[in-house]
């Protein structure tokens, strides 16, 4: 449903979320700025495995300047049941940094997909109530806060495992 501004948008249902994050992700292009968060618990709710959204992950991140930052709990979950998504992100690791929380606790995490034009929040798992917006007060707001989310986190899921 859009509000009569069309700056936010609202999903109550999973396939409504779904299409929303998939709308999002495969829309990416030159316009949609260097920088895409996203964090979640375990990225299972996102549809990072889409053929749709891997294809405009690989064009937006080979333009210059481009980073995806996950925020996670638990990498091994996209491991498992993302192979495509997690496969991709190999050859781009030099652009994706994977980070997750150090003393924060998990159940805390928020579900946000972050781009310069407004962000995605997945506020009830299990309802999978979400909300799109595009106001800047509020993006302001949720930058503020993945910002301060950022500084307590460390480095995670690394592309390759050195063993002795």
């Amino acid at each position: 449903m859009n509000d009569e501004a069309g700056q936010r948008e609202s999903a109550s249902s999973r396939s409504e979320f779904i299409a929303l994050a998939r709308q999002l992700l495969s829309g990416l292009d030159s316009a949609s700025g260097r920088d895409l968060t996203l964090i979640d618990l375990d990225f299972s709710p996102w549809p990072l495995d889409d053929p749709s959204v891997v294809d405009a992950l690989t064009r937006w991140i080979q333009l210059p300047g481009r980073r995806l930052h996950l925020i996670g709990a638990r990498f091994d979950v996209v491991e498992r049941e993302q192979a495509r998504f997690a496969a991709w992100r190999k050859p781009f690791s030099h652009a994706v940094q994977c980070m997750t929380p150090s003393d924060v606790d998990p159940s805390d995490l928020p579900a946000v997909l972050m781009l310069d034009a407004g962000y995605l929040e997945l506020l009830d798992r299990e309802r999978w109530q979400a909300r799109w917006t595009a106001e800047r007060r509020a993006w302001v707001l949720q930058r503020e806060r993945i910002d301060a989310l950022v500084q307590r986190c460390e480095p995670a899921w690394p592309v390759t495992v050195l063993g002795l």
